[in-house]
């Protein structure tokens, strides 16, 4: 089935809600509620980081008192499945730290992980059976960045198991470990693979959380679930301690209720070179803007999708910009990177669980479990893991293809940018341009179709101008939420 198709989405419904996979495999939270008012939880939930700061800074509330809450609303919700377990020492840690106008914007701020990047402590099991007590010794990099910041860990969260390369009948946000995570707005697709970090956002479970994306595992469920989502560009955050699929395309984001909240936990993760965000309505004025009309783009469209365009120009507009339609070189829209991925997953993972202390494994090793239970293990087969192992692709024949598809990528996008500031789509349907060159990309929320499933108008940016397209986020954003009032 094609992706966006009338049959994918209503393949994907039966399975995330009428025909919904529960295993003895699943691991419950089973955590205690603290002790929280009503009057405090309402102060806390779904505020933005600066809000928590400034009631912090004036003494209203303490950083073990926003802990608290969002610990209480994930376990509350935990019925989404969005959150596979919680820190249980967090609370401590926050009853540790104190204000000051030296911290930045994310010390003491509870973030929750994406389950295939490796924290002190927890388990990292990117959603599979095999992995159920995984502990890695060394953390990731960017999780490191994070406590040095400030940042307190709250948890980990759901995701497509093995960041949605098991299956190709696979069911967008199901997991072993986690199950089936639950759309935060009703019955719509989920999307995947950072479906726990979307909808945890959504839903107010942390004010921030980090993703990962190969493919659109950032940008689809956070345009799904009506969140911030950041692809930055290829490099900027360390692939470190994440577990792999392809270390050409595998990157960590953040994501956000915001744009600016969504800076505070790129800043936190990775050191930027650009200058700071200004942090503008008329970011937008007197730019170009293109937005993308290949057929080969359009033809995917939804329906409403089209209506959904037009109000993001109308958005555009007010805010100030020159609005074009645009095409790019076509042949960047029909990138197949899939080869690339299935000879990169299988060894990324043997060379990744080769550096462990107290675990060794291989994609070999991890069909042979769940082969010894499928029906509780891999439920929705596991054949992107046996073509993977079964890849004969060699290391130079793979590089060539690397490269050719990136030159094509690179081309488009680099052609486009001698004529516009920056590119737009829907969704991850531009997926292809932005993760093949490795350049940055943004969705935003704002617009819904008339059944009130969300749609993310997503911005694609030039290379290492992740701050800048930010910024233009930004203004978009205050434009959308003006132009839907």
């Amino acid at each position: 089935m094609k992706f966006n198709s009338e049959d994918y989405l209503e393949d994907q419904l039966k399975k995330q809600f009428d025909q919904e996979v529960k295993t003895t495999c699943k691991q419950e939270l089973n955590r205690q509620l603290f002790e929280v008012s009503e009057e405090l939880e309402k102060k806390v939930v779904c505020r933005s980081i600066e809000a928590l700061q400034q009631m912090v800074r004036q003494q209203v509330l303490t950083y073990a008192d926003i802990t608290e809450c969002f610990w209480n609303r994930a376990v509350r919700l935990q019925e989404y499945n969005a959150v596979i377990s919680l820190n249980p020492d967090v609370v401590k840690q926050a009853e540790k730290l104190s204000y000051s106008e030296e911290h930045g914007p994310l010390y003491g701020m509870p973030v929750l992980i994406k389950d295939n990047i490796c924290t002190e402590g927890m388990p990292t099991t990117a959603g599979a059976a095999v992995l159920q007590d995984f502990v890695r010794e060394k953390e990731a990099e960017l999780i490191s960045n994070l406590k040095e910041a400030g940042a307190l860990i709250l948890g980990k969260a759901n995701l497509t198991e093995w960041a949605n390369f098991m299956s190709t009948d696979s069911s967008n946000g199901y997991s072993a470990v986690g199950g089936q995570t639950r759309h935060a707005h009703g019955r719509f697709d989920v999307g995947g693979s950072s479906a726990g970090s979307s909808v945890a956002v959504a839903l107010c479970m942390a004010p921030v959380a980090v993703g990962t994306e190969t493919a659109g595992s950032i940008i689809y469920p956070a345009s799904q679930n009506g969140v911030v989502g950041l692809k930055p560009t290829q490099g900027l955050i360390a692939q470190d301690g994440i577990i792999p699929i392809s270390v050409t395309q595998d990157t960590a984001g953040p994501m956000a209720k915001t744009v600016k909240d969504t800076y505070a936990l790129l800043q936190g993760m990775t050191t930027l070179n650009e200058e700071l965000p200004k942090w503008n309505v008329t970011a937008l004025d007197a730019c170009k803007v293109g937005v993308i009309d290949n057929l080969e783009l359009t033809d995917t469209y939804r329906k409403e999708d089209e209506r959904i365009i037009e109000e993001a120009e109308e958005a555009l507009d007010e805010a100030g910009a020159i609005v074009r339609e645009y095409s790019v070189l076509k042949e960047a829209l029909t990138i197949d990177y899939l080869p690339v991925l299935k000879h990169e997953f299988s060894r990324g993972v043997s060379r990744f669980f080769s550096e462990a202390t107290d675990r060794k494994l291989t994609l070999e090793e991890v069909i042979t479990f769940n082969e010894e239970d499928m029906e509780e293990r891999a439920p929705f087969n596991q054949e992107l893991l046996i073509q993977s192992v079964a890849d004969k692709t060699t290391p130079k024949a793979n590089q060539k293809r690397v490269d050719a598809n990136c030159d094509k990528a690179r081309a488009a996008l680099d052609q486009a940018f001698e004529e516009v500031d920056v590119l737009l789509t829907l969704s991850n349907y531009a997926t292809s341009l932005y993760v093949a060159s490795g350049y940055p990309a943004v969705t935003l929320p704002g617009f819904k179709r008339t059944s009130g499933e969300p749609v993310g108008v997503t911005l694609i940016g030039q290379e290492g101008q992740d701050v800048r397209l930010l910024e233009m986020a930004y203004a978009l954003e205050q434009a959308i939420s003006h132009h839907v009032e």
